[in-house]
């Protein structure tokens, strides 16, 4: 994993532009509200998918229903930092993405959508170097493996 800071996002011009933003769970907050003063939107995404999982009437596209509206999610969310450069979006509580009855790759959403906007993981778990993400409780059954895209770790300091 390599080492990058806020500016480099603005005009990284990699294939595939994940970044991470590793944090004990106790320095969540901060991580936030660091990445909210650079002026980037942080999308609680577990949240907003499961308001919008709990809003359907039918369920029978579920997977189809719900990597949509992540998409869109993203999309709607994303912006330039000061008006300048990449657009970028961090995202956190992303567990929700791993639920079999969904059916989804996070992965290869995370992926597809980075290449044309950075993409900001805040990651309050464990992480295996290289590039592989996983829960403390669930590390052996559940990871998001990123070794064939390498994610770029962002520092703290502007």
């Amino acid at each position: 994993m390599s080492n990058y800071s806020f500016n480099h996002i603005s005009t990284s011009t990699d294939r595939y532009k994940i970044y991470t933003l590793l944090c004990n769970p106790s320095e969540l907050k901060d991580k936030i509200e660091l990445v909210k003063a650079q002026n980037i939107p942080v999308i609680n995404l577990g949240k907003e998918l499961a308001v919008y999982i709990d809003r359907l009437d039918d369920y029978s596209y579920l997977n189809i229903d719900v990597y949509d509206y992540c998409k869109k999610l993203l999309n709607d969310f994303k912006a330039k930092i000061n008006g300048v450069g990449n657009d970028v979006v961090a995202i956190y509580n992303i567990g929700l993405l791993m639920e079999p009855i969904l059916e989804l790759n996070p992965v290869t959403l995370f992926k597809e959508f980075s290449k044309s906007t950075a993409l900001i993981i805040i990651w309050e778990n464990q992480y295996d170097i290289p590039d592989r993400l996983n829960w403390t409780t669930q590390k052996n059954n559940y990871a998001l493996d990123f070794s064939d895209s390498p994610l770029k770790k962002l520092q703290d300091a502007i």
